[in-house]
């Protein structure tokens, strides 16, 4: 029994061992993972950016590989294309370079407005009681009327009123003027006779005073008796007393006649009064009529006979062409007018822009573009339907438009022109009168600048020459270095060409 229980205390014993040292194994082996882990960690930490870098170095690699590859191609293409070009000649027109007249022209819309042409409107608000017959029937635009017809007219009952009292009037003023001229010529009538009347006193006086003088030295030598001479004496105060009589008579006529000019006067003044007011009666009435002032047609016509014509159906305000056609009553343009061209340019073409300068205009109506006028003398006025000259431009940009204002005036004989009409405008800023000159399309443009494909005869190739431009024409361009006159550009098929290529010139 002892020994089967130390046998059995021995075999604990051991397994107590042996538990131990599985414990301590696998608190080593625990450490040795822990450790490993740690020892990963950094590794992978090193790692990382090697790898990064790698992976880099691979995509760059292939990048570059891949572009390589594509200029090789694109050599290969190019060097392909060139030899194709070298041996296939390129069907090509030309033109030959000459020296020609050119304009630059500023371009601008606007419209036409007849230089003569009235806008006839009533003064004064009323009832339309008469409109101009025309063969029988009431006036109608287009129609020819001549100065000084009456085109329309308002009731004027309170008018005729005024005229019959104002005509009164002046001819009360000179009844009286003719009754004041009578008073101042009987006035003068008297005063000549109290002036022949003091003459006579003056005379009587005379003979009087030398009578009592004679009698006088008679009776003081005792040759007469003093009641002669008492007799002289009183016939002398007599005739003395006369002549004062005469004198006062004589101022009296000459107050008489100051008077009466006075009253002449202001009779006359009364007519001239009476004679303004007439003439203002006859302007009001004026005021109530619509006049030819000239021989023409009328172009527009708003009124008919029985409506009531307001005043303030014609706004001040109103800066529209059209709604001032639709307001006015009547507007009337001469047979053979003038016409002038108002149109609106950017501040930037503004100082390129001065009167006399040629313009070219084409309605807008006709269908046609202006900037595709062309012929080949360069000279658009042939297919324009008026031509003319900048009459005036505006020192100052339109504060609402931003804008200059140019007018052209345009002669007389154009009767395509119609007044209102649209149009489109170009003005000649520029003239070279002798200079090189290409077509617009024998121009190509490689970053940004102009080129020209020029035909060397000699070896059948075209060189690509860079030009400098100066004046643009409709379909042309000034060339001021870079060709030279005689020399063949190319026209079409230049889009196809390179410098260098060999080519063949077509018609």
């Amino acid at each position: 029994m002892e020994q089967e229980n130390n046998q059995k205390e021995q075999n604990v014993s051991i397994s107590a061992t042996d538990e131990i040292d599985e414990i301590q194994e696998i608190e080593e082996i625990e450490e040795e993972y822990l450790e490993s882990r740690e020892n990963s960690a950094k590794k992978k930490s090193l790692i990382l950016p090697l790898v990064f870098f790698i992976l880099v170095a691979i995509v760059i690699g292939i990048i570059f590989r891949t572009l390589s590859s594509q200029n090789e191609k694109e050599d290969s293409s190019t060097t392909e294309t060139t030899e194709t070009i070298e041996q296939a000649q390129l069907p090509v027109r030309v033109v030959e370079v000459s020296k020609q007249p050119i304009q630059e022209w500023v371009f601008a819309d606007g419209y036409v407005s007849a230089v003569d042409k009235r806008h006839l409107i009533f003064e004064t608000d009323g009832t339309i009681t008469y409109m101009k017959k025309v063969d029988g029937r009431e006036l109608r635009e287009g129609d020819l009327v001549k100065k000084g017809e009456v085109l329309a007219r308002l009731d004027r009952r309170k008018s005729d009123a005024d005229l019959t009292v104002s005509l009164a009037t002046q001819l009360e003023a000179k009844n009286q003027v003719l009754a004041a001229q009578a008073q101042l010529r009987q006035a003068e009538q008297s005063l000549i006779q109290s002036q022949a009347e003091l003459e006579k006193a003056k005379t009587e006086l005379a003979f009087a005073e030398a009578d009592y003088i004679r009698y006088k030295e008679l009776g003081e030598q005792g040759a007469i008796q003093l009641r002669d001479v008492e007799v002289k004496k009183t016939e002398y105060d007599n005739a003395l007393a006369n002549l004062k009589v005469a004198e006062a008579e004589v101022k009296s006529m000459e107050v008489s006649i100051e008077t009466a000019q006075t009253e002449l006067e202001i009779a006359e003044s009364g007519v001239k009064k009476a004679t303004a007011e007439l003439d203002k009666t006859k302007v009001d009435r004026e005021d109530y009529e619509i006049v030819a002032p000239f021989t023409g047609i009328i172009s527009h016509l708003n009124i008919r006979d029985g409506e009531y014509w307001d005043t303030q159906r014609v706004q001040a305000s109103s800066v529209d062409y059209q709604t001032i056609t639709e307001q006015v009553p009547i507007i009337i343009t001469p047979l053979d007018s003038e016409f002038d061209v108002y149109v609106s340019i950017p501040p930037f073409q503004g100082n390129s822009v001065s009167p006399r300068q040629r313009a070219i205009i084409a309605l807008d109506e006709s269908g046609r573009n202006v900037s595709g006028l062309k012929n080949p003398t360069n000279d658009p006025t042939k297919n324009a339907d008026a031509t003319g000259r900048v009459f005036s431009v505006s020192p100052s940009v339109s504060p609402g438009e931003r804008s200059v204002n140019v007018r052209i005036r345009v002669p007389s004989g154009f009767r395509s022109l119609k007044d209102g009409a649209r149009v489109s405008a170009w003005i000649a800023v520029k003239d070279n009168s002798n200079t090189e000159v290409i077509p617009s399309n024998a121009l190509i443009f490689r970053d940004g600048n102009p080129h020209v494909f020029v035909v060397n005869r000699d070896q059948g190739i075209v060189e690509k020459r860079e030009v400098e431009l100066g004046i643009e024409g409709f379909s042309s361009w000034e060339i001021i270095s870079g060709v030279r006159t005689g020399e063949l550009v190319v026209t079409d098929g230049k889009d196809r060409l390179v410098d260098g290529a060999p080519i063949t010139i077509v018609k």
